[in-house]
């Protein structure tokens, strides 16, 4: 197991740096915010999947401000702190990365239920659209009204149960499967 996870958790971990400056973004469409505000607003967005560090933060916010996508202010009120905001130009590099990874992670999916079919009834035409939907509206429509959110989050708690399903259905046809080429190796 340990062998295992030298493998699995520094992919892991490269995987979140990945999204640590997508959830800056992200945090930043809903309001401006300094550093402590976007690491908790990120943990509460991502229910502590994500938990960034100020060590990670800050190098991340620099990046971004050098990259014109979030500019930074400086205020004092007791102690000075910079506040940020995303910029015009980093909205619209927000929507084309969420946009591109709906289509990565869509072909993922769909290659990964290719593989699976043949192990397990599962139906491609629950394909996203209603997930994809509901995660746009949470991400991209900041318009969006509270009653749509909530169908969203709906839409997704209910994806996921279904989800959760299908997979202790396919983890029992797997024991059956296993049992079957057990009981033939004993013959």
């Amino acid at each position: 197991m340990k062998r295992k996870e030298k493998l699995v958790g520094p992919m892991e971990e490269q995987l979140k740096k990945g999204y640590l400056k997508l959830m800056i973004l992200y945090t930043l469409l809903r309001s401006p915010s300094h550093g402590y505000q976007i690491i908790k607003r990120i943990k509460e967005a991502t229910f502590n999947l994500l938990s960034p560090t100020v060590g990670s933060v800050y190098p991340a916010l620099k990046e971004l401000e050098s990259k014109g996508l979030i500019k930074g202010k400086w205020h004092s009120n007791k102690k000075r702190v910079k506040i940020y905001e995303i910029t015009s130009k980093g909205k619209e590099i927000f929507k084309e990365i969420i946009e591109r990874h709906f289509n990565v992670a869509s072909t993922i999916r769909r290659m990964i239920l290719n593989k699976l079919t043949p192990l397990v009834n599962l139906d491609e035409s629950d394909e996203t659209p209603i997930m994809m939907q509901a995660v746009k509206i949470l991400l991209l429509d900041e318009k969006a009204t509270k009653k749509e959110k909530i169908e969203a989050l709906k839409n997704i708690r209910d994806k996921i149960q279904n989800l959760n399903k299908t997979l202790k259905e396919f983890a029992k046809n797997i024991n059956k499967r296993i049992e079957e080429l057990e009981a033939s190796e004993n013959e």
